[in-house]
């Protein structure tokens, strides 16, 4: 969308935004901000948040470009250094290369949201400069570190390798890296925030190679491996997941190696037809002690993935599917082989939480290995609508509407196209908040390791045969799930998260408004999560819409629960850290970073000595 320089109502300054985003400022230079209340002593270390920046961009002639959904903002990065009652907050705009190629209508920009500027005829250009394009884009991301957006997740501690460890400079163990769900990473200066590489995980290892990954990873940190998966497009799509490790993080040790799994180019179970693989968008996925966990939902990419580089965008790339099922795509750790496919109803998520397995005893004294898995899952993928409203300025009463009015008349030439959403139709667009569900994957394939296992044949019956998941509903209404990572990778009870608030509509309805949420696992309501009887409890201010909640254990801590919780809150028409003790949710201080609002998804926490203590 653009707004012309005769109808700027801000002459020398970006005009406001036609649908309520406003640019967040940066603070390079450290500040350190006020704390009301008090922030336990034993919170020492750093928390890191990523998320989006710029929406409105003022070009050369006075226009004014429009972000038209958030996660296509110029990305941004915050950085708190806590020192119990001490916060020092700074922040840096990372996208600067994305800037310029915006002013410079770069026509090879691949966004989530639509562009409703975009003609046919514009479409069928981008396809052209894509393909005539993408080794100079290749080169330049070699030499600008801030030349695509990368703003999703932000992971302390990455293995970069020893060839970028030699190339930047970074020591082993110390490498800050932003991630998104494409193979496109960005290493930054754990202090200053300063990007300073932009890389794929080919450059980690050239073995590692695919257009798109998931944004989240997993840790073992029994065995020091980062585990991920790459998305294969093309005439024979397939998922490649991928081990780096032991990840040794002193200079003097080996460097880490990656070891490829089997790739995941068919659904077992379905050995009569050999039906292969459908890619799908898949933003998180699960790891046990001995097995890898990928969700292939229904939401597949159409054309193998061709469509993004027509429609230069995400969401009119992809397509929900009710008819076909979802697919749990199981991976053997320890051989690396892909061992089964469990069907599953249709449904969608982006955020998975914890999952372990166990051998569990069968009636006549027999055994059998079990993968439990917890999801925030949908029933399809509306929430993808509700996206669209993440991040807006909200009014007094905590509605949707931009606080600066503007006739989206003045605004060209969005008006002349509508871009239709699933959601549309529905009352109030509302839609379903997410269930919790605690997946159930029974007779696991269990096989040694020796060489009987490597024999075994895939075109077996057993290897091949249907496999179905049961579930149960453990919570309600939690999204961007996080637990203490000192129970990683077997049974919990506890999970923080976001959820609806009280105060405001469906998630559809308007501007995403919401409260930070605990549940117990043990104790599941099948009830709200404000009824009386609800084991949950609930942090919630009327127009307050909170990020993802990081949970900070107590170092010498017994119970799980024993912790804070960090999160950001924009509330009107500021944003404040918010320290809450994690067992009651009861509020312990807050600090304000300023008057704006910044939409901050993820995070991660380090402690003093750097190394990460919650990381996403």
């Amino acid at each position: 969308m653009i707004t012309l320089a005769e109808d700027n109502r801000t002459p020398g300054q970006p005009a406001p935004s036609p649908v309520g985003f406003n640019n967040v400022p940066a603070h390079e230079m450290p500040i350190d901000l006020k704390v009301e209340g008090s922030i336990p002593t034993w919170v020492q270390g750093v928390l890191y948040r990523s998320g989006s920046g710029k929406y409105n961009i003022l070009l050369d002639n006075g226009d004014t470009f429009h972000v038209g959904h958030p996660f296509d903002a110029l990305a941004m990065l915050h950085r708190f250094a806590i020192n119990g009652n001490q916060v020092r907050y700074s922040s840096r705009h990372s996208s600067r290369g994305v800037e310029g190629r915006i002013k410079a209508q770069d026509p090879t920009l691949l966004t989530f949201g639509p562009d409703p500027c975009k003609t046919i005829f514009g479409r069928l250009q981008s396809v052209y400069h894509h393909i005539t394009s993408f080794s100079s884009n290749a080169k330049i991301q070699e030499s600008d570190p801030e030349f695509d957006m990368i703003n999703v997740t932000i992971t302390p501690n990455f293995p970069l390798g020893a060839a970028l460890e030699k190339e930047t400079g970074v020591e082993r163990g110390h490498a800050l890296v932003v991630k998104r769900d494409a193979n496109t990473l960005q290493l930054v200066d754990a202090e200053t925030l300063e990007p300073l590489k932009m890389f794929t995980y080919g450059h980690v290892d050239k073995k590692i190679q695919g257009l798109l990954c998931a944004s989240h990873h997993q840790y073992d940190e029994s065995s020091n491996e980062y585990v991920n998966f790459m998305v294969r497009l093309g005439p024979f799509p397939s998922f490649q997941p991928f081990l780096t490790g032991p990840y040794l993080p002193s200079p003097t040790q080996p460097a880490p190696k990656t070891r490829l799994c089997e790739p995941i180019w068919r659904n077992l179970g379905a050995w009569n037809t050999m039906e292969l693989l459908k890619p799908s968008y898949v933003h998180s996925f699960s790891m046990t002690e001995h097995y890898i966990i990928i969700p292939n939902f229904p939401y597949y990419y159409s054309f193998g993935g061709l469509s993004a580089i027509y429609y230069s965008c995400a969401y009119q790339t992809f397509y929900w599917d009710k008819t076909r099922h979802s697919m749990f795509q199981v991976v053997d750790r320890r051989t690396g082989r892909h061992v089964a496919t469990y069907e599953a109803d249709p449904c969608f998520a982006f955020h998975s939480a914890n999952a372990w397995d166990q051998l569990e005893t069968l009636p006549g004294g027999q055994t059998e290995r079990v993968i439990y898995m917890d999801y925030c899952m949908y029933e399809n993928t509306d929430i993808i609508d509700a996206s669209f409203e993440l991040g807006k300025q909200q009014d007094d009463n905590s509605s949707s509407s931009p606080t600066t009015k503007i006739d989206l008349d003045k605004v060209v030439p969005a008006r002349y196209v509508h871009i239709k959403k699933n959601t549309e139709g529905k009352t109030d667009h509302a839609i379903a908040p997410s269930q919790v569900r605690r997946y159930r994957l029974a007779n696991v394939p269990d096989q040694p390791t020796d060489s009987s296992y490597q024999s075994y044949h895939w075109f077996s019956r057993d290897y091949n045969k249907r496999r179905v998941a049961s579930y149960t509903v453990v919570a309600h209404d939690v999204e961007l799930p996080r637990f203490n990572t000192k129970y990683s990778m077997r049974r919990y009870r506890y999970l923080w998260g976001v959820c609806e608030s009280k105060y405001a509509p469906s998630y559809a309805s308007g501007a995403v408004v919401n409260g930070l949420i605990k549940v117990d696992l043990n104790r599941p309501s099948l009830g709200k999560n404000t009824d009386q009887d609800s084991t949950a409890r609930i942090w919630d201010e009327p127009g307050c819409s909170c990020g993802e909640p990081i949970f900070v254990p107590r170092p010498d801590g017994v119970e799980e629960d024993d912790g804070v919780i960090l999160s950001i809150v924009n509330q009107k028409h500021q944003c404040f850290l918010v320290v809450l003790d994690a067992a009651t949710m009861v509020e312990l201080a807050r600090s304000v970073m300023g008057s704006f609002t910044a939409n901050t998804i993820h995070g991660s926490f380090v402690d003093h000595h750097g190394k990460g203590v919650a990381v996403n």
